[in-house]
């Protein structure tokens, strides 16, 4: 092949500036922080190959000292670069790594064998971007211990060796992504990470080879120091449920809130993780129990003005290390949504860790969730399975609220009669009572009849409330036009600034108004006592006002029932012997 003169000169010019590039004096000159530190390193790896045998006692400390000199470098760096990872010239060594499966895509660095993003497909955020777990040198799962002379030693500033590459994983594949960091002559931290597309879970195996002359406490350690971000729109919607938790002996202790206290266990524990409101992250041993387990919780003001506020835990968990020349531990590490179906199928009773109501109220919101999800699978529309779902209650209920219609129309007949009793007794309260239900028993009618159908409805209320509030499977889920997500108030419009009406909030959204009118309604039709006729204004605006916040999908289910229930007492229920007394009239007209 022939060059002319000019295509040789390019090539030799391209050949001194890609020298000149590579060259020590280019790089210490342009990036002078950076060009020292890979020297340091350089320096480290060559010590490390070069070093004549010597006593067992003085090679090790002699190798956890370069180990602890590599990285007090790394946190000097750090400190200097106000950066999670280490400075940008420094981050060059590294090696990013990307898993891209059918469910999530995981981004991991050499730096540590960190985990520094993962981005979940289904999910979307409020920018419509998929959302992400860990941004940025979040959730390292990085690897320490105590070195037998009192020091702290970690490995989350050093780099480790791998060959691994990107992949895309499909059907069900699987792979193993391989990290090795030397201490030492033969000496070796390894990390692999086991993936398989179609689960939120992988296998995480550490293994400490001939490290037994290195660590004190027979103990090392794994951390997660930053937690999970937060995925919400509303933040302080989000941390309300922020919280992490210890799982020992089949009992989990989920109250551990972001207050500034460290919280500590020691004994057999089974796993630690921490969790947002729809989505959580666990670290579940396999070949052994943790053994300690620390978190730390606080908040941090995400705004210079204004009260909102991220919470970051911090979980640090010891190992039991018994000195083998080679201890391997496993691990499941999931992170995913809280979904009880998935997390059901665990051994380790991750499903406790979610929150379906205190006391009895969970009794009802598994079942109804259950419902729902069952429904959900012949009808693609969370907002027609609601409808739907009010319809078979308003059914099952039907026999009750007949029932206390009638005791209500009985009530009303009664009122002359009560009248009587009343301006009878008026000087003698006791003999009125007795009066009154002796009258009540000749009639048979329940005076509390006309409350309970409400009574009765109330835990399920409560059960509705725990699953649209917390439950991932209704996040994002539309019904039609304005209601996009029955997770969440059906807004249309926000108050500028920081104003806010008490108990109401700073949005205003359509269903809560719905609610409120045909609660009005539905009460002006059963209401009979105009004694209480200030109910028939306070309820429905009291529970206005209280609903605002509240999840559209559960202001769509009360607004229907109350329509059904409109229906029912205008179409199904016998007609009335006396004429309803209006509670909402002013005073009686004189005749």
């Amino acid at each position: 092949m022939d060059f002319d003169k000019k295509t040789i000169l390019a090539f030799v010019l391209i050949g001194l500036i890609l020298i000149l590039a590579n060259s020590g004096l280019y790089q210490k000159w342009v990036d002078p922080k950076g060009y020292e530190q890979r020297q340091l390193r350089k320096q480290y790896i060559e010590q490390q190959r070069t070093s004549e045998p010597q006593e067992q006692d003085g090679q090790v400390e002699s190798q956890l000292e370069q180990l602890k000199a590599a990285e007090q470098t790394a946190q000097e760096a750090v400190a200097e670069s106000g950066d999670v990872l280490l400075p940008a010239a420094a981050r060059a060594e590294e090696k990013i790594i990307t898993i891209d499966t059918d469910l999530y895509r995981a981004t991991f660095s050499s730096l540590g064998a960190s985990l520094l993003q993962w981005e979940l497909k289904k999910y979307h955020s409020a920018d419509e971007q998929p959302v992400q777990l860990f941004p940025d040198g979040y959730g390292t799962l990085s690897v320490g211990f105590t070195t037998r002379s009192g020091d702290s030693l970690g490995t989350a500033g050093l780099i480790y060796e791998t060959d691994g590459d990107s992949v895309r994983l499909d059907g069900t594949d699987s792979y193993t992504l391989k990290f090795d960091l030397a201490v030492g002559e033969g000496r070796y931290i390894r990390k692999h990470f086991t993936f398989t597309n179609g689960s939120y879970e992988i296998k995480m195996t550490v293994a400490l080879e001939n490290l037994e002359p290195l660590i004190a406490d027979k103990r090392f350690f794994i951390a997660a120091p930053n937690g999970l971000a937060s995925t919400e729109r509303l933040l302080k919607d989000d941390m309300m449920y922020a919280k992490a938790a210890i799982s020992a002996g089949g009992s989990v202790e989920k109250g551990y809130r972001a207050n500034g206290k460290v919280y500590s266990e020691s004994g057999i524990i089974d796993w630690v993780a921490v969790r947002t409101k729809y989505f959580a992250f666990f670290i579940i041993p396999e070949t052994q129990k943790i053994d300690y387990a620390r978190i730390r919780g606080e908040e941090i003001a995400l705004q210079p003005v204004g009260k909102e506020r991220w919470k970051k835990f911090s979980l640090l968990i010891g190992m039991p290390y018994l000195g083998e020349r080679l201890a391997s531990t496993d691990f499941k590490i999931y992170l995913g949504p809280l979904e009880y179906d998935i997390l059901q199928k665990y051994d380790e009773n991750l499903h406790d860790f979610m929150d379906f109501g205190w006391g009895f109220i969970k009794y009802f919101s598994l079942p109804i969730l259950k419902t729902l999800k069952w429904m959900h699978n012949f009808i693609p529309n969370y907002g027609v399975v609601l409808l739907i779902f009010s319809i078979l209650i308003k059914i099952i209920l039907y026999p009750l609220t007949q029932k206390s219609y009638q005791s209500m129309q009985k009530m009303q007949t009664l009122q002359p009669k009560l009248k009587e009793l009343q301006e009878k007794y008026r000087n003698d309260p006791q003999k009125l009572n007795q009066a009154t239900m002796a009258m009540y028993k000749e009639q048979r009618v329940n005076p509390m009849g006309g409350c309970l159908p409400m009574l009765i409805q109330m835990p399920l209320l409560f059960g509705l409330f725990i699953v649209f509030r917390t439950t991932i499977e209704l996040r994002g889920e539309g019904f039609f036009w304005w209601i996009t997500d029955l997770s969440a108030p059906d807004t249309i419009y926000t108050f500028p600034g920081n104003f806010s009406l008490p108990l109401y909030g700073n949005t205003v959204n359509i269903l809560p108004l719905v609610m409120g009118a045909t609660m009005f309604f539905q009460q002006k039709m059963t209401v009979t006592d105009p004694k209480q006729k200030m109910m028939v204004y306070f309820m429905p605006i009291f529970l206005t006002l209280l609903f605002n916040s509240f999840p559209s999908g559960l202001n769509l289910y009360y607004a229907l029932f109350n329509v059904l229930s409109i229906l029912q007492q205008k179409y199904l229920t016998p007609k009335k012997e006396t004429p309803a007394v209006d509670v909402t009239a002013g005073k009686k007209r004189k005749k």
